[in-house]
């Protein structure tokens, strides 16, 4: 299945820092690498933090140190999935968001969807805190 109506952009490590390849160029991210990096971009990433978009990002960050409370979980919840559906390229009926970690200091969260044109779901591991929890495909804790 070709993937390219997912995207192409540079690649971005751990840290966030541009990847270099061997020949010194920058590495490119295309398909589903590239939403997957997309979608944790815009899940780190307070509206308002990018000048030119403004409106780019998720809330969720305004979170850390929230208690675990049923409102709390509701609204990471809220935050997560408006985020998601802002991107043209994710089916809005298909996103579940589980939270994995809730404590005030760590948030952490199990998100599936369906990429459109896509009959197969995604999975990202993706979570935020006090101690660095970067989206991963796999559970880090």
């Amino acid at each position: 299945m070709r993937e390219d109506y997912l995207g192409t952009d540079i690649l971005f490590d751990e840290d966030g820092d541009l990847t270099v390849g061997q020949t010194g160029d920058l590495v490119c991210v295309s398909g589903r690498d590239c939403l997957l990096q997309d979608i944790r971009d815009r899940l780190g990433t307070l509206p308002g933090d990018l000048f030119a978009h403004p409106d780019w990002g998720c809330s969720i960050g305004r979170l850390l140190g929230a208690l675990d409370t049923p409102l709390n979980r509701a609204l990471a919840i809220r935050y997560i999935r408006q985020a998601l559906e802002t991107d043209p390229r994710v089916k809005d009926d298909t996103i579940k968001i589980t939270p994995i970690t809730f404590t005030s200091e760590v948030k952490q969260f199990e998100i599936h969807f369906t990429p459109e044109g896509s009959i197969s779901s995604e999975m990202l591991i993706w979570g935020f805190g006090i101690t660095n929890h970067k989206g991963t495909k796999t559970p880090s804790i």
